[in-house]
């Protein structure tokens, strides 16, 4: 290899290593995955866009169209077999829900992260999964059971690790009703025993007006509740309420059942959710604004901007390099074949 070649080639693997680099070390940590997926796909919302009712659905929130599959219709009909008092329109129903996610006799830990139907038999047959397993179950059964049904996040720094719960609407009661099936919990006002909707709860807790936060831990399974104590919890809850969004869809069994996204799952879980995102079946996430941490929201888009900066160049780098690469070493075979016929 002559010097001019040989430098030339040193100097093009460096221009692709570099940028490479960077995108692989902004997207191999779990947590910065996280918060590029929630960047990409977050804004910070008005508080008036979080008050509606199912009767009145925002046109950009994806609401579920593909029917529940044949275990979740009939799972549906079991837990309504299974509470046969039960009002089938709000709070008891998802208490039902909860209460047969939680059939499995010890909980064995570990994200499933699969499809609806593999998740499901990992909850209640083997005690796995994660909150956002139990969120994306749970929306599977409410919408089975023909139950409006939405999922929150919250996170602890910079819309990073957090935790997912569900709200249902309670059509008796004409309100959202914040269930936490991960979590065998939900929130209740201590006096009237008025079940919570997700800002209920967080406007007692981040606004509580110089006194203690008016709000009650109603269990659902006692045994399965993780915290030591209610003022734990409430702590636990209160801390995450500053970093609080709306999943902006329920969409699970269009998600699900879409082949694109299920071939893309083979590759890894980066790429399911980049072509969910490119198919915009993935839903966005609406950042609540009141009470917010304004620093973690910048720190969220910081991280956003940093990785599609990282990705422009690592394209931009292979398209430039990777030309002068094919050129400097398809000079000398052009040569040798002209030498050679001549």
């Amino acid at each position: 290899m002559s010097a001019p070649r040989g430098l030339t080639t040193l100097a093009c693997l460096l221009g692709l290593i570099t940028p490479t680099l960077w995108f692989g070390s902004l997207v191999t940590p779990g947590e910065e995955a996280v918060k590029i997926r929630n960047g990409l796909a977050a804004e910070v919302a008005q508080a008036g866009e979080f008050e509606w009712t199912p009767a009145q659905v925002p046109k950009s929130f994806k609401l579920n169209q593909a029917d529940p599959t044949t275990r979740y219709r009939s799972v549906a009909a079991t837990i309504r077999a299974d509470n046969p008092n039960m009002a089938n329109d709000g709070l008891d129903a998802a208490l039902a829900i909860s209460r047969h996610l939680m059939q499995a006799p010890v909980r064995s830990g570990g994200a499933i992260q699969r499809g609806l139907d593999e998740s499901y038999q990992g909850i209640t047959a083997k005690g796995r999964g994660y909150c956002a397993d139990f969120t994306r179950v749970f929306s599977g059964l409410a919408i089975a059971m023909g139950l409006p049904v939405r999922t929150w996040s919250i996170s602890f720094e910079g819309f990073g690790a957090g935790h997912s719960f569900n709200e249902i609407y309670d059509a008796a009661r004409s309100k959202w009703v914040m269930v936490d099936s991960f979590h065998s919990l939900y929130f209740v006002d201590p006096t009237t025993r008025e079940p919570l909707s997700v800002l209920e709860l967080h406007d007692r807790l981040l606004f509580p007006d110089g006194k203690a936060a008016d709000v009650a831990i109603q269990p659902i399974v006692a045994a399965r509740i993780p915290f030591k104590s209610d003022a734990l919890a409430l702590d636990y809850y209160r801390r995450g309420f500053s970093e609080l969004a709306l999943v902006w869809g329920n969409n699970v069994f269009d998600y699900d059942q879409s082949r694109a996204i299920k071939a893309a799952a083979h590759a890894s879980r980066h790429v399911e959710r980049a072509v969910a995102i490119g198919l915009d079946v993935y839903p966005d996430l609406k950042i609540y604004p009141r009470g917010r941490s304004q620093r973690d929201v910048d720190a969220l888009f910081r991280t956003r901007d940093r990785f599609v900066a990282a990705s422009l160049l690592l394209v931009l780098s292979l398209a430039v390099f990777g030309y002068l690469l094919v050129q400097v070493w398809r000079a000398p075979v052009t040569d040798l074949l002209r030498r050679h016929t001549q």
